[in-house]
């Protein structure tokens, strides 16, 4: 099964640069689907640097309790170093062996951790007994390739290799929303729903970004090991595909993910 663990360099750009440019956006756009409210005890799943987690909490205010979950050290220790004023619990653990109490939760969100998780129904069924009853399930995958992520992965299976565009492909290829409804319904949960989310994307021009954006990916060391002319025709192939979608400073392209909402009843 495909993973996502970084170590604390990628960690870094992945917070510095992706996370503003990227996560922070679909995070906002998953809380106007949560409409989660003070008092809310919230578990935030596979929850990387804490963007879901941060906000959140700010959301939930004194009374409400948020925790964060993640199986990646690097990521959770830095989630940790940027909510040390917010009173939230973090959990070094994996989806289905957290060891947690069932239905302490009122409310549980996950941005794009679903598609990692190695034992997907395993994963919801553990979620189910986590809600409290009438606790919500709000949860986003990625609506396949955008026409930037596409590019790069063109450009990783050109100049680098079949295999790393593979891996590079991957946290992209998500189940489509008839499987999600399927196992949500398996697991137990009502009144499910799947919304689809797009949003203009707004990025640096391919020669600023691209080395950021590997840089902060699991194959960021076969795109640092390229040499200097063999990393200028890769940035070239990226930016002549997305010509039709750069400004002069930037590059502005839609993007989309589906939000599965389910219920416990």
């Amino acid at each position: 099964h495909m993973t996502f663990q970084l170590e604390a360099d990628g960690v870094d750009i992945y917070e510095r640069v992706i996370v503003p440019l990227w996560f922070e956006h679909w995070a906002e756009a998953l809380m106007r689907l949560a409409k989660l409210k003070p008092g809310n005890t919230v578990l935030d799943v596979a929850c990387g640097t804490g963007v879901v987690t941060r906000l959140a909490k700010k959301i939930v205010g004194p009374n409400g309790g948020v925790s964060g979950l993640d199986m990646n050290a690097s990521m959770l220790s830095r989630a940790k170093s940027l909510a040390e004023d917010l009173d939230i619990i973090w959990i070094e653990s994996d989806v289905c062996a957290s060891g947690l109490g069932e239905a302490q939760y009122d409310v549980i969100l996950s941005q794009q951790g679903y598609q990692y998780f190695p034992d997907k129904q395993r994963a919801l069924d553990e979620l189910y007994r986590l809600l409290s009853p009438e606790g919500r399930l709000i949860f986003s995958v990625w609506d396949g390739q955008s026409v930037y992520t596409q590019a790069v992965c063109n450009a990783v299976e050109k100049y680098i290799s079949i295999e790393a565009a593979h891996i590079q492909r991957r946290q992209r290829e998500t189940p489509p929303p008839s499987d999600l409804k399927s196992g949500l319904r398996a697991a137990g949960f009502t009144d499910i729903k799947i919304e689809r989310q797009e949003l203009m994307i707004e990025i640096p021009l391919a020669p600023e970004f691209v080395p950021l954006h590997l840089g902060s990916m699991p194959i960021g060391d076969k795109f640092s090991a390229l040499s200097a002319v063999t990393t200028k025709e890769f940035i070239n192939d990226v930016e002549a595909s997305m010509a039709g979608y750069a400004r002069e400073t930037k590059i502005i392209y839609p993007d989309a993910v589906n939000v599965a909402v389910g219920l416990k009843t």
